[in-house]
């Protein structure tokens, strides 16, 4: 018996997956900004000042002819010149449209104050190149705002302030004395938060004195019995000589001396009169000598308290036909810084 066997085909579906790659590209980059900088590119600096001998001294520093003037104390100036502070303020661009915005300014006093200097105050300014486009905020904000200042380009403004040196009875050193401000840019209509630092500078010396130590004293003299004559103090030593006078031990003569006191290493001139009267029974002329011979200087350096002493001698006529009798006179002494 023969079988038939019949066969059937199994058939198994097979589903084809497609499988996708989605790449999603993120365009999340910050866009360039416009960089603003802050240069203080001419910065103030009052010279030479000799501080006055107690209390503080102002000085106001006009930001639009750059004149300083004196608001209060007895300081003084070496020189009379002109200073003000300028500031630069500039911006990069790095896309089209940058720098096209006003500019936001904010000035202030800055830091501690270095040696005699005073901490700013009455902040002023006064336009360059700059243009100004909103008012100043409260006084003494120093808050405004300039024009834009263009791709790539630079603006100025000129700024002054109210700088005060302390006196010789502040205990503070002398030489360098610095207040410094802070100006800052930012675009508006952002609060500036960085910028430049800049500095108000003098350096300060002491005031310089003079007291007397000792007197010009010829002494008791016996003049000559027929003629003229004279008797002479040295300025230097102190000596006492005659010419046809003669003297007397008592009271012991001396030349008049002088301590100058100030800053050290400080030169200095010194006036001392050629001549000046004594008077008793009558009028006797004396002429004056002075141990000091051209340029004086205060010992010490710049820093340090100085010293010097001045000696001043003199002769005076005694002739026979002088009249017996005490003659006394005075006479005064000056010095100034060169």
């Amino acid at each position: 018996m023969n079988r038939l066997i019949s066969f059937r085909g199994l058939w198994r579906g097979a589903a084809t997956l497609g499988g996708g790659l989605f790449l999603l590209s993120l365009s999340g980059a910050a866009e360039a900004a416009p960089v603003y900088s802050v240069q203080i590119t001419q910065s103030v600096d009052l010279g030479t000042v000799t501080s006055a001998a107690t209390g503080n001294t102002v000085f106001r520093i006009d930001p639009t002819s750059g004149a300083v003037t004196t608001i209060s104390g007895t300081a003084t100036r070496a020189s009379a010149g002109a200073t003000r502070a300028m500031v630069t303020v500039s911006c990069a661009a790095s896309l089209a449209g940058d720098c096209t915005q006003n500019v936001n300014i904010r000035l202030g006093s800055a830091g501690s104050p270095i040696g005699r200097a005073r901490a700013l105050t009455r902040i002023t300014f006064t336009m360059g190149t700059a243009q100004l486009t909103g008012g100043p905020g409260p006084p003494g904000s120093g808050a405004f705002t300039i024009a834009a200042i263009g791709p790539n380009s630079s603006k100025t403004f000129f700024m002054g302030a109210d700088m005060g040196v302390a006196g010789d009875d502040s205990g503070l050193p002398t030489g360098l004395a610095e207040a410094d401000f802070f100006a800052f840019a930012a675009e508006s209509p952002a609060t500036p938060t960085s910028g430049a630092i800049g500095p108000f500078r003098a350096t300060v010396i002491r005031s310089i004195a003079i007291a007397k130590t000792s007197d010009l004293v010829f002494g008791r003299v016996v003049k000559p019995l027929a003629g003229a004559g004279s008797v002479t103090i040295d300025a230097i030593t102190g000596a006492r000589t005659f010419s046809g006078a003669q003297g007397l031990d008592t009271p012991v003569p001396t030349r008049a001396a002088f301590s100058v006191t100030g800053e050290g290493g400080q030169t200095f001139s010194v006036t001392v009169p050629a001549t000046f009267d004594m008077t008793g029974p009558q009028t006797m002329t004396v002429t004056t000598s002075s141990s000091v011979a051209g340029t004086a200087m205060l010992s010490s350096t710049l820093g340090s308290a100085g010293s010097f002493t001045i000696g001043v001698g003199g002769s005076a006529p005694i002739n026979a036909s002088t009249l017996n009798g005490d003659y006394s006179g005075s006479f005064v002494v000056t010095v100034a810084y060169n």
